[in-house]
């Protein structure tokens, strides 16, 4: 068995928090103590290029869905519709903005409306961390990632170079929303040959608002990995893995349906060969599958109240493929390669009186991207480093024009969409990075970032057909051109024994930017299409803590971001409003805790015409608190109450009631009061 860790974990604020402070500061320094356990500010090496924020299962309080947790990190948003499912926003950009892998395999939603983000399929316990890149980094992983990325990962392979068992086991409950959630995770390595398997059991009710209304969002969620692999040494070795996700009876108070089931599939490879001989250092291929069936309808889990009952089968599949080698000429390090993604989606809509299909949502779509990329580090000397990247990417997208009531055949579609439906569509498009970091002296770091990145639409924006009520609700534009992102990023980082901080501001002008929209030319006003448009989005975030005393410190966190369609002079929608978090931590002996508070000013930036925002959102102050036990050094006991005055309020980037549960105007409000425990054991 292997050692407990020598240290505490620190609270999810101060995690966050710390997380962000690294991407320029420099080494650990710890303020002095007498006695007692220490307060570190811990910080990579200050030519780290791009560190990401990251977290881990032990720094946050139990949710139902990842992207809840990645909420506490300033610049990250997450939409709600119900209590699982989240959709993350990094900047004001989300959905195909961003670039979100889990453990190197990328996968797709089935769901049309995005019941299941990427994020949701997978979840802290069954991983040992999650990356946050905000901004554009690197090129190495994927084409897009304008806004950032999010990245699930997994060490089994460094950790298996360690003989013996390695055990994490986990239970938790809250009060409001999240009944039970258990987790086991166990890695058994003889050195080279190890195996690990991983489980986790999640079960949640309908939550309460402030004022004690019921919003549905019960859900129950069934996960399982098995991974397998083999470690010639630390840096050669091949691991194989399959992912099981399940989420059933899952329901939605921000659309007019429910998730029966959402059951995804991921098959993975990662065969690495390293230390070679040569000018090539290092070859790396990975190669993922994952495939989602999914199924929902509006009268199984709610009462039926449209005028007839309705169900969506829908599946996708994601096929990833990635070839990397790496070099190294005097200074300079460089990773070049070959990327490959397949998206397949289709969904249809069915009358479930007749079993007759009323309309495809996705009729067979598939998009194809294949991108080469180099990218090298250069170290400079005297505190200086580069890096600089490249990549040429090929995009590509059609769907299945044979098939009826599809945007390519339904005659409640234009005449020029069909047309447009039918052709299939390509473009190559180019992406680029500069980035500098300069230590100034030990206190002091910082960076400046160029970009130009381009993201491509999704099949929904290209190909979605949805009729409601006998008229044609959305339809997709299949001449949508990619989004064309310049991005400029400079950032500050000041250390020293007891203050850290970091201060980061950016500027993206975006050609061709994908917006929503209801009032495009030859559509009916109320028909939701897309178009480019040109906009601009800027904002910054700001990061400190001050340690007050050698257990005692006071943290906060500002993020604001504005986004901007510069075409018609009108803001974009779904753009969060200043926000951020202030705390106070205490640490002490085995007892830690934290008493934290949450705010957002009123959001009045809004976009009504794209049908995503209503009206504008209220601010609001929230006050968390938190605290934990070590009881031994396996042992782990956490508790805390969120929302604690149970006040009634709403994140601006939030999906609104369907009028089946609410005010269709109104933004979907989060939990009320809700006191949670969690105990964690670690072998």
């Amino acid at each position: 068995m292997t050692a407990a860790r020598p240290h505490r974990r620190p609270t999810r604020l101060h995690t966050a928090i710390l997380a962000s402070l690294a991407t320029m500061a420099a080494g650990a320094q710890p303020v002095a103590a007498q006695g007692l356990d220490t307060i570190l500010i811990t910080a990579p090496e200050p030519m780290a290029i791009d560190q990401p924020v990251t977290l881990t299962a032990d720094d946050a309080a139990p949710r139902a869905d990842l992207a809840e947790v990645l909420r506490e990190i300033s610049g990250v948003e997450a939409g709600r519709m119900s209590g699982h499912g989240l959709d993350p926003v990094i900047r004001g950009q989300r959905e195909h903005q961003l670039n979100v892998l889990l453990d190197g395999a990328a996968i797709a939603n089935a769901c049309p409306n995005r019941m299941d983000p990427p994020t949701s399929f997978g979840n802290l316990a069954g991983y040992d961390a999650v990356e946050v890149r905000k901004g554009v980094t690197t090129l190495t992983r994927g084409p897009g990632g304008s806004g950032g990325s999010i990245e699930l990962t997994r060490n089994t392979f460094e950790r298996a170079a360690e003989p013996g068992v390695q055990s994490r086991f986990g239970f938790a409950t809250s009060s409001n929303g999240l009944t039970d959630q258990s987790s086991a995770d166990v890695l058994m390595s003889n050195g080279h040959a190890y195996g690990r398997v991983i489980g986790q059991i999640a079960n949640g009710e309908n939550y309460e608002d402030g004022d004690g209304n019921e919003v549905p969002s019960s859900f129950k969620q069934r996960s399982g990995t098995i991974i397998g692999g083999y470690r010639v040494s630390d840096a050669t070795g091949i691991e194989v893995s399959i992912d099981r996700n399940r989420m059933l009876d899952t329901r939605y108070a921000g659309t007019g349906m429910d998730s029966i089931f959402d059951n995804a599939t991921i098959y993975r490879l990662d065969g690495r060969l390293g230390d070679l001989e040569g000018p090539v250092d290092g070859v790396r291929l990975e190669v993922s599958r994952a495939n989602v069936d999914h199924l929902m309808d509006n009268y199984s889990l709610r009462e039926l109240t449209a005028p007839m009952p309705m169900e969506a089968p829908a599946e996708s599949h994601t096929t990833t493929a990635r070839l990397t080698a790496s070099s190294h000429i005097n200074q300079i390090e460089i990773d070049y390669g070959l990327d490959f993604q397949r998206v397949e989606q289709n969904a249809q809509a069915i009358n479930a009186m007749t079993d007759m299909l009323a309309f495809r949502q996705w009729p067979d779509g598939q998009t194809d991207q294949f991108g080469a990329f180099v990218e090298s580090d250069w170290d400079l000397g005297d505190s200086n480093s580069l890096r600089a990247g490249l990549r040429l990417d090929r995009f590509e997208s059609e769907i299945d024009t044979a098939l009826d009531k599809s945007i390519a055949t339904h005659m409640m579609v234009p005449a020029d969409i069909r047309a447009a439906a039918a052709e299939a569509k390509s473009d190559t498009e180019i992406s680029g990075l500069l980035r500098y970091n300069h230590a100034f002296n030990a206190n002091l770091s910082g960076h400046v970032g160029l970009s130009r990145t381009a993201v491509a639409p999704n099949l929904t924006q290209k190909y979605i057909t949805l009729l409601m009520n006998g008229m044609l609700a959305k339809v997709g534009n299949p001449d949508l051109e990619p989004e064309i992102h310049h991005q400029i990023e400079a950032g500050l980082a000041w250390q020293n024994e007891r203050l850290a901080t970091s201060a980061n501001v950016y500027i993206d002008q975006v050609d061709g930017y994908i917006l929503q929209d209801r009032q495009i030319a030859g559509l009916m006003p109320m028909t939701t299409s897309y178009r480019n448009v040109d906009a601009r989005l800027y904002g910054g975030e700001l990061d400190l803590r001050y340690a007050l005393t050698d257990w005692l410190a006071t943290e906060a966190q500002f993020s604001y971001v504005r986004g901007r369609n510069t075409s018609d002079s009108r803001d974009l929608p779904q753009i969060p409003p200043l926000s951020g978090n202030l705390g106070v931590r205490a640490e002490r002996g085995a007892i830690d805790g934290a008493v934290v508070l949450r705010w957002a000013a009123h959001a009045e930036a809004i976009d009504e015409q794209s049908g995503l925002d209503t009206r504008e959102t209220a601010g609001y102050a929230v006050l968390d608190l938190n605290a934990g036990y070590d009881i031994t050094r396996n042992w782990r006991l956490e508790a805390g109450v969120d929302n604690v005055f149970d006040r009634t309020y709403a994140q601006h980037v939030n999906r609104a009631y369907s009028g089946a549960f609410g005010d269709p105007t109104s933004r979907i409000n989060e939990p009320g009061r809700t006191v949670w425990a969690r105990l964690t054991a670690r072998f």
